[in-house]
């Protein structure tokens, strides 16, 4: 009895904590622009785009992958009969990744594999897939044989090398630039002649320069024999490394003379320059240099991208033939919002002709605001249903500041289906506003809080900027705000203001937390009342907070402090993406909070910010996601405890629902739950041995109703880290590997139209 009644007890307390702060990915909800919906619309934005493709789901299809280096953020796409779909669940099964990407085949397997920045060098990942997307780290280094010893090729982080089989050979071969700049290393790959197969990792420096050609600034000296240059001074290596600040590789045949020319792209220009290669496969010789590539295929028009280019090669498309997609590779004072251009070859792979179609390929299918995205509901229009409205860091402009700006979404849905219409991208002119007052320009980064502040029952506007400072516009009553305090209060809290108005000591007056770069909260209490609101202290270190991430001041904190049946929750965004929650609020406002360390992760890209409201009414907080690319995502609230009836006896679980959400009454059961339909009766036997485990884990189905039933393995925040489908007669005996996964708690789900299980793994 007494077991029974602590379950009880934990069930209650349960509903009231999870009921609110459990969310599940959504990108169902309709968002439109101009009249046209957006067919990507939480894809999250794109910054600075590398495409690569690879099979993602295993259907004899390529797919798409985007590596975006603003955030280290992968974006894949699954391709539906030439339609891309966004499926952020394969991100979970690729290892973390930063800088640099591409995928290729490198054991010849038919599967492409990882190749990525490691350490000033490449590290490959195994594409070891069976029944499901699956890697394994080959090398964490790259090593080639310099002729007295083997050390690890060397790549820049903000280079991108050249992954191919330059000599025709039939296994994948490396260019990349010199340590010293300048000159191209090539690096053979030896396996075909070692073992005759693809299947290892042996490399040699071939030559040192690559093409007998050396590039300066944007400038190429060509017929460099023996690596000597007689027109470049390129003696004094420390000017031979500033003369090569980045750049990025690309070699195809685009000739169609069975060599390898290079496409090469400058960190501190716009333009892409495509090197011919006169020689031959085996001894590459430049012998021109196109400045204005690709504009002499088919002439179309040039690459013209701020800044520094990059270009990749596949078909995207779908017809068979590679297509040319030109991106930036850099993050900074670079273009943001047509950084995707695509020209769509209407010829052959190695003859092309490169017909130009657009600026912003995938950018314009989804919601993307240049840099930065930080997301406030406002009722603009006083309809009851809460708008959204967005700042950003700003929209690139060539030679000139970001064009900072609010966007404002209009809920044109109802209040138990929402949908957005994005109708003014610079709301209230506010890029037109000289906030910046000690240089008289407007002010950068802008992040924006609603309240009613001097108590005329609407709702006032604060926005943080970029050097730390707050901006007060007050709501004249007719969706027209006007600033009527530059500089507000004087608050200055560094630089990256993100404020929040919330009655944070529950005194019925709104207060202000605010966010900052170095990953610190400010706490400004109003001392004022309820018509003027004074926020003349502002107390530092709130909570005890700080999520900066590294030894300089990278935090971004971006709070938000949300009521959870009466108990406050704080949440916050950081410049990794995560979202960091504490709780221990109430009643400590002068302590410090307690951080939840086992609350569900959320991440969508690196800079989060964040805006919690209960949008299709359904009585759970709903939460929108920012991120650097200017982009969104949106996680619904999702809990099994409200949606559905349980029983729990000993480690059963028993719902006359569909058991979605499960993930926040796991701890309820102290080995497996049973979500069952009405319709169906328990009588089976699921085990699984060994249990804990260290590797493997064996999974045993007796006495199954004959079903296709899918298998998966989801670590404790809901994500698909391992997934199979199966069909079942009767009996069923598989096994699943678990050897590259963390220590900790893992579940294994096994679910049919009718049936759903979960049991808990350790994995030690």
């Amino acid at each position: 009895m007494k077991s029974k009644i602590i379950i009880i007890i934990f069930f209650v307390l349960s509903t009231k904590i999870f009921s609110q702060n459990f969310f599940k990915r959504d990108t169902s909800i309709n968002v439109l622009e101009n009249g046209q919906y957006f067919n990507l619309p939480f894809a999250g934005g794109i910054n600075s785009a590398q495409f690569s493709e690879i099979d993602l789901n295993l259907d004899g299809t390529m797919d798409l992958v985007c590596f975006d280096k603003a955030g280290n953020k992968i974006i894949p796409f699954i391709n539906d009969n030439g339609n891309y779909v966004y499926s952020p669940t394969y991100r979970n099964l690729f290892p973390e990744i930063h800088d640099w990407i591409i995928l290729a085949d490198y054991n010849c397997d038919g599967k492409n594999d990882i190749y990525t920045y490691s350490s000033g060098g490449i590290a490959i990942y195994e594409n070891t897939s069976n029944s499901f997307l699956n890697f394994t780290l080959k090398t964490s280094l790259v090593l080639s044989n310099y002729g007295t010893s083997n050390i690890n090729i060397y790549v820049s982080a903000v280079d991108i090398p050249a992954i191919s089989d330059i000599d025709s050979d039939g296994d994948l071969d490396i260019l990349t630039f010199s340590i010293l700049g300048g000159f191209v290393e090539y690096h053979k790959n030896m396996s075909m002649e070692t073992i005759s197969s693809c299947d290892s990792i042996i490399f040699e420096l071939e030559t040192g320069c690559w093409g007998n050609f050396y590039e300066g600034l944007n400038t190429y000296a060509l017929n460099c024999i023996n690596c000597q240059c007689p027109a470049f001074n390129i003696t004094n290596t420390a000017e031979q490394h500033l003369s090569h600040a980045g750049s990025t590789l690309l070699a195809i045949d685009i000739d169609n003379d069975n060599d390898k020319d290079l496409i090469l792209g400058d960190i501190s220009y716009t333009n892409l320059n495509l090197l011919i290669n006169g020689g031959d496969s085996d001894s590459a010789h430049i012998v021109s240099v196109d400045t204005v590539f690709p504009q002499n295929h088919n002439n179309t028009m040039p690459a013209d991208i701020s800044v520094y280019p990059a270009s990749y090669y596949i078909d995207v498309t779908n017809d068979g033939i590679k297509d040319l997609l030109l991106t930036t590779n850099t993050n900074n004072n670079s273009e943001n919002l047509e950084s995707c251009w695509l020209f769509e070859n209407t010829n052959s792979t190695n003859s092309p002709d490169f017909n130009f179609i657009k600026k912003s390929f995938l950018q314009d299918e989804m919601i993307d605001l240049g840099k930065g995205s930080y997301p406030a509901f406002f009722d603009y229009n006083g309809d009851g249903l809460d708008d959204l409205v967005v700042g950003n860091y700003g929209y690139h402009v060539n030679n000139n500041n970001p064009i900072s700006s609010l966007a404002l979404f209009e809920n044109i849905g109802t209040s138990s289906f929402p949908e957005y219409n994005l109708i003014d991208r610079d709301w209230q002119s506010i890029s037109n506003i000289n906030l910046n007052t000690v240089l008289n320009i407007p002010a950068l980064n802008l992040s924006p809080t609603f309240g009613d502040i001097d108590g005329d029952n609407d709702k006032d506007l604060i926005l943080g900027d970029a050097d730390g400072k707050l901006h007060l516009f007050q709501n004249n009553g007719n969706n027209q705000f006007q600033i009527v305090g530059p500089n507000y209060e004087n608050i200055d809290v560094g630089y990256f203001a993100t404020p929040f108005l919330v009655d944070v000591n529950r005194d019925g007056l709104l207060d202000l937390l605010i966010g900052e770069q170095d990953g610190t909260i400010n706490y400004c209490p109003n001392s004022g009342n309820v018509n003027t609101a004074i926020f003349d202290s502002v107390i530092t270190n709130f909570g005890g907070i700080d999520i900066n991430q590294s030894i300089i001041n990278t935090g971004f904190s971006d709070p938000f402090l949300m009521d959870s049946n009466g108990i406050y929750f704080l949440f916050s965004g950081s410049y990794t993406g995560e979202i960091f929650k504490f709780s221990n609020i109430d009643n400590n406002l002068s302590g410090i909070f307690t951080e939840m360390t086992n609350w569900q992760k959320l991440w969508d890209g690196g800079q989060s910010s964040i805006a919690i409201n209960d949008i299709n009414n359904d009585g759970m907080s709903d939460m929108f996601i920012g991120n650097n690319s200017g982009g969104l995502a949106l996680f619904l609230g999702d809990s099994i405890l409200i949606n559905n009836t349980w029983n729990c006896i000993g480690n059963s679980c028993i719902s006359t629902g569909d058991g979605s959400g499960f993930f926040n009454s796991l701890s309820m059961c102290e080995d497996s739950c049973s979500v069952v339909s009405l319709v169906s009766e328990i009588k089976n036997n699921i085990s699984i041995f060994p249990n804990p485990t260290d590797n493997k884990i064996k999974i045993e189905m007796k006495n199954m109703n004959p079903d296709n039933y899918n298998l998966s393995i989801l670590n404790i925040y809901g994500d698909i880290i391992k997934n199979k489908n199966i069909k079942v007669k009767r009996d069923y005996f598989d096994s699943f590997e678990l050897d590259k996964f963390r220590k900790g708690i893992y579940i294994l789900k096994i679910e049919s139209n009718y049936y759903s299980k979960f049991k808990k793994i350790i994995l030690e």
